[in-house]
């Protein structure tokens, strides 16, 4: 994904962001996101039918929270250590780096534990306002997990920087698979109540967190220690300047995280109306956590931030184009299926819980196609330029989205809240890239319009017309039908224009390997190495 020539300068960080590490860690990545992912689906499965739908609803709130906590008491500590790690290690900084690591790691727990105090101090009031009289103590023992799951995140960003995602990567694999025999353990044995699923997910995030702890460890005792590390006082109000901006614009982002719509339907529905929407809400996470933007982050983050400044101009459009396309490649098959097959997926899946809503589910999907796309890359070019002061200035939207779910959520009920999040998202997103257009173009914008409504808009209507005048059949037959016409469009999509020639390119300097024969059968090589 990324070329050479990078003017690096030492030979260790030319090993750390090369096209060579990078072309591994992908693939360490697709060996671990697999399982991961076939155990999250799995386990939310077993999640989904084994608890009952208030306590499910009251489950998703606890959740909702974690995004309160992450940004209300941020410190920018998170976004600064993504941003400033891959620079110290790229020119050849170890004590900056480890440094930045520990800092971040003790400032988060101590900024957790305190917010957790504060919401514990004030639960009757919190309570009284969402229907959460009497899980005090349900919430506390929550709280270990809030910890356990920050602390986390920092692990894994950090052996991200280091190019070890064997380890930032499979412990997410571990943290899932646990969830997944925990929740069959309890189900076989006992029944998926809230504590007994909290208590499953604290376990699954111990296990993760230990796995991570004891790479981290031996990580730190192969490089030099931070003793006596000195920043002079320009990075210092560099880092300083970057954390406070990270921080107001974490503190403001509260409405970018999908959980906190939560709040609104708890205070305005029910608990249950929680559990409805967040069930399609986190069926649309699940599907978008596929996308190579969610899939390779870990691997992504690392070496955009590691592009030097001279080359930024001109890699950085190309990058963001072949990001963007990638996961409209899959994003769109995805939406076309859900459109037409939506009622089949919760029958067969989840024994036809909240089937009543489920015209919710293509909703949802189509309306997170802008931020799952988008988000990541103009983020991320925001935060190479270190664009802070841009981001916390687009959370004013946020106005808007609280206005639009005080009106349409009384008026629409659960697709008002939908229509809320995802309009925020694309009035924020199309902002920002607006701002930073002349850093930054997508590319190939015509090509994936005009493809995508082609290939795209004929396959819903043939699987629609399919399904309209074939015989009756099952639910699962109709889906492997549907599968397989997807399957035919994705690879009549790949081949057309909706693929620029420079993101083909880039995946032929990254793909070099054996896999380049399978890049070739999906129509994924660049033109001129096709056709010889």
């Amino acid at each position: 994904m990324f070329s050479n020539g990078c003017g690096y300068q030492s030979d260790q960080p030319l090993i750390l962001y090369s096209p060579q590490q990078a072309r591994r860690s992908i693939f360490k990545t697709i060996r671990f996101r697999a399982i991961s992912q076939v155990a999250t689906v799995l386990s939310y499965i077993v999640l989904v039918r084994g608890m009952q739908e208030h306590a499910f609803g009251i489950y998703n709130l606890f959740y909702s929270f974690i995004p309160v906590i992450t940004t209300l008491a941020s410190f920018g500590l998170e976004q600064t250590l993504r941003r400033f790690q891959p620079e110290y290690l790229r020119t050849a900084k170890p004590l900056a780096s480890a440094w930045l690591v520990r800092t971040v790691a003790g400032a988060r727990f101590a900024s957790t534990v305190l917010m957790l105090a504060i919401i514990l101090l004030a639960w009757n009031v919190i309570a009284k306002r969402f229907d959460l009289i009497g899980y005090r103590t349900d919430f506390a023992v929550f709280g270990v997990l809030i910890i356990l799951y920050l602390q986390t995140i920092i692990l894994q960003l950090s052996l991200a920087s280091h190019m070890m995602h064997q380890y930032s990567v499979g412990s997410v694999a571990a943290m899932s698979v646990g969830k997944l025999l925990a929740y069959l353990a309890i189900t076989v044995f006992g029944s998926l109540t809230l504590r007994s699923a909290i208590l499953a997910d604290i376990a699954a995030y111990g296990v993760g967190y230990m796995l991570l702890s004891v790479a981290h460890w031996r990580l730190r005792t192969k490089t030099p220690q931070s003793t006596g590390l000195h920043l002079d006082a320009s990075e210092r109000r560099r880092l300083t300047r970057y954390a406070v901006f990270n921080h107001l614009n974490d503190a403001s982002s509260l409405l970018v995280y999908g959980q906190t719509d939560n709040f609104f339907i708890g205070a305005m529905l029910s608990p249950v109306a929680v559990a409805a929407y967040a069930f399609y809400a986190r069926l649309t996470e699940m599907i978008n956590n596929l996308m190579p933007q969610k899939l390779f982050d870990n691997v992504i983050q690392p070496m955009f931030f590691a592009v030097p400044a001279a080359e930024s101009h001109t890699r950085l459009s190309r990058y963001f184009t072949l990001l963007i396309d990638l996961n409209l490649a899959l994003q769109l098959p995805a939406i076309a299926f859900v459109i037409v097959y939506h009622r089949e997926l919760v029958q067969v899946f989840f024994a036809g819980k909240y089937l009543q809503y489920s015209n919710l589910f293509p909703l949802v999907l189509a309306l997170s196609i802008v931020p799952s796309s988008m988000s990541v890359p103009i983020s991320l070019v925001a935060q190479y330029h270190e664009r802070a002061g841009l981001m916390l200035a687009s959370e004013l939207f946020g106005l808007y989205q609280v206005g639009a779910m005080l009106v349409l959520i009384p008026a629409l009920g659960l697709y008002g809240a939908a229509l809320s999040t995802g309009t925020f998202h694309a009035f924020r997103n199309f902002w920002i890239w607006w701002q930073m257009r002349r850093e930054v173009q997508w590319r190939n914008f015509k090509g994936v319009l005009t493809m995508g409504l082609l290939v795209w808009g004929s396959v819903v209507a043939v699987c629609s017309l399919l399904r309209m005048f074939l015989p009756p059949l099952p639910a699962i037959v109709q889906m492997a039908i549907g599968g397989v016409i997807c399957g035919m469009g994705a690879l009549a999509f790949l081949r057309s224009s909706g693929i620029s020639q420079s993101d083909r390119e880039i995946l032929a300097n990254l793909m070099h390997g054996r896999e380049a024969r399978l890049l070739r059968w999906l129509g994924l090589a660049p033109q001129s190495q096709a056709l010889s």
